[in-house]
Parts: C-alpha cells; sequence; structure tokens
C-alpha cells in the first residue's frame, strides 16, 4: 500500500496523566511524523501537574481533550472517539516516535488488516537508550504466525501500546472498552483481541522509544520488582482471557479450548508461588506449573526448540532452586533497565536458534 499512503489519514493519540516531565518529548515526535496527513489528539486524564500549561501551548496545532480523570481506559475511549482518522496510534505521554514512524508502519499495511505493530527501544528516565529493544519477533514472523499462536494459547509478541497503529475498522468494532470489565491497560485488550479480527502485521525495526521511570504500570527496575507484578499480571490476563474467548466465538474463529498458558503466564505462575504472600497466592501449585508448561513446550514451542527448552528450563530453575537465588536472579534477569550483560547474551544466543 505504499503508493496509497498519502490518502490515508493518521490519528496519534497521546495518552496523559501528570507526565508533563515528558509530555513535550511526545507530542514532539507526533508532531514531526513525516507522514503526510496526520493530526495529534492529546488527551490530558485529569492531570495536576503543569500538563495544562504544556497542552496550551500546542495552540491549533493539536486537538486537546481535558477531561476529568477517570482512569487510561477511559482517556483511550476519550481519545478515540475524538480522533478522525482511518489509523490510530496511542501515544503514552512518557513514551515517543521516531519522525520515520507512521510511513514506514502503513507501508505494510494491507487492506483487512487489524493493526501494524513494530519495535520499541527502551530508554530511562533521561531518554538513554537500554540497548533492550523489545518485543523480539522471530524471522520471517508473518500474519498467519500471529493468529496460529493467537489461537492455540490467546497470545502472541505484541508490544506496548505505542509501538501499535491500529485500523479503525478494527477499533469500530471492539470501542469503546468497557472500563468497569477492562479495568486497565487497554493497550493489551485491543492487541489481544486484534488477531480474531484481521491479519496483524510485524514490523523488527525500532520505530520509538519506550521509557522507563518507576511509575510504569507493568515495567519494573530491579528495585521496583515485586511478586505484586505477577499478581498483578495474573488477575489481569485472566480478565484478557474471557473477553478473549467470547470474542472468537463471536468472530466464528476456532481456539483451542482450554488454551495453552503464554511463556509469560507460566513464569509469572511460578514466581508468584514462589514469593506472593500466602494469602494472596492463587490456587495453583509448581507441579501444575510445570505440567502446563510441558504442553507449551511440546505443542507451542514459539520460539523455537533450542529457545523454548531454554525458557522451560528457566521455569523449572524458578520453581526449585533455592528461593534467595531465584529472587536475585528474577532481578536481574526480568527488569526493563539495567539488564546484567549475562542475561542480555543468554537471551540473544537464544534467540539465534528460532
Amino acid at each position: 500500500m505504499t503508493e496509497g499512503m498519502p490518502s490515508i489519514r493518521a490519528s496519534i493519540v497521546v495518552i496523559n496523566h501528570n507526565y508533563g516531565e515528558f509530555l513535550a518529548t511526545a507530542i514532539d515526535s507526533a508532531l514531526a511524523q513525516d507522514h503526510a496527513d496526520v493530526e495529534v489528539v492529546v488527551v490530558d486524564d485529569g492531570s495536576t501537574d503543569h500538563s495544562a500549561a504544556i497542552i496550551a501551548g500546542y495552540g491549533d496545532r493539536i486537538r486537546a481533550v481535558m477531561k476529568a480523570q477517570g482512569g487510561h481506559v477511559e482517556a483511550v475511549n476519550a481519545g478515540y472517539a475524538a480522533s478522525s482518522g482511518d489509523v490510530v496510534l496511542f501515544l503514552d505521554a512518557d513514551d515517543l516516535i521516531h519522525p520515520d514512524c507512521l510511513r514506514r508502519a502503513l507501508a505494510m499495511l494491507q487492506p483487512g488488516d487489524s493493526k501494524v505493530q513494530f519495535r520499541l527501544a527502551t530508554l530511562d528516565r533521561t531518554g538513554a537508550d537500554q540497548n533492550m529493544p523489545f518485543p523480539h519477533f522471530p524471522p520471517n514472523f508473518s500474519a498467519d504466525d500471529v493468529l496460529r499462536g493467537a489461537a492455540r494459547s490467546g497470545w502472541y509478541p505484541w508490544t506496548v501500546s505505542t509501538g501499535n497503529v491500529f485500523v479503525r475498522g478494527f477499533l469500530d468494532r471492539v470501542m469503546p472498552i468497557d472500563a468497569k470489565t477492562v479495568y486497565r491497560s487497554p493497550d493489551g485488550y485491543l492487541s489481544k483481541l486484534a488477531p480474531l479480527y484481521g491479519p496483524v502485521r510485524s514490523l523488527r525495526e525500532v520505530l520509538g522509544g519506550y521509557r522507563v521511570h518507576g511509575q510504569n504500570a507493568w515495567a519494573s527496575s530491579q528495585k521496583t520488582w515485586s511478586a505484586d507484578t505477577a499478581l498483578r499480571w495474573l488477575a489481569f490476563d485472566r480478565v484478557l482471557e474471557r473477553a478473549f474467548v467470547s470474542a472468537a466465538q463471536t468472530q466464528g474463529v476456532a481456539v483451542r479450548q482450554p488454551l495453552l498458558r503464554s511463556f509469560q503466564a507460566l513464569e509469572y505462575r511460578m514466581q508468584a508461588l514462589r514469593f506472593a504472600d500466602p494469602d494472596k497466592r492463587p490456587p495453583d501449585s509448581r507441579q501444575t506449573v510445570m505440567t502446563d508448561a510441558v504442553h507449551w513446550l511440546v505443542e507451542l514451542h514459539p520460539f523455537g526448540w533450542p529457545g523454548s527448552v531454554a525458557r522451560f528450563g528457566w521455569l523449572a530453575f524458578l520453581g526449585y532452586a533455592p528461593r534467595r537465588l531465584v529472587e536475585r536472579q528474577v532481578r536481574k534477569a526480568r527488569t526493563q533497565t539495567n539488564r546484567s550483560l549475562f542475561w542480555r547474551s543468554m537471551l540473544s544466543l537464544t534467540r539465534k536458534f528460532e
């Protein structure tokens, strides 16, 4: 669709709540796009810092939506309602996108697609690149691969909000999002459902930056990691799974019953069992997690056999190695900033065999 790109109107919806420290960088990156037809909508969800003054300073270069605080989901709903583009990118106000982001993403777009996704650099608070781009898309990762993985496990490699360009035809069918049911992470909800409504295209290029600063909804550092992260993720994963199965039935897409557990779900289940307070742990056992991991390994092995076997070994380590050793390595291996050279090297090595 490269020849048709100029006719595609794109909306970048900046979602902000008390991110005045980073807001101008996000808006500037949206306004700097080299795609021909872009509107920038900025939703402020009841900020109490200096965000309002920053937004006002852009005048009619942006469309401002100032609303009372209602949470991330309601802010995304408001931004979607205020936008008019054929495609929509929801840009978190602490992130940024590169000037060629939309042009590169739209060049991949095909009729009937639900979204195009791309990788993001991990940035620290100052904007310094941490050399940890994510997510990892396997070589030749196709829309068929996305649907195949989603139909078997409800999961495929997807990125956070900023790394997705959603097609309005898809959004019109699933929005507005019910904020009472999907109480957080609207980007996870949209990405989870996207393959059920049309092909998902994946770009391996890094086209933006995700900033880790200590107040992110999901990202953690070695100092901020805790078992509560795993518990929050597992609770919300159950919400997304119910939504996914319901949408699959509506769309007539056959999915595995029961769905295979994703590696992330298996990992967080094991973390919860080892580190969460006993009264907070879900009903589960290490043996059950490892049994589910065997099914994941045999039926799915999404990281290729060597990479998947290595991750299976990691799960066994999480479950049965001494607790102090496990905690120390989890903090080093599963953080979004300052990951040790050893763990970066190990992850890179496993990906070479995919």
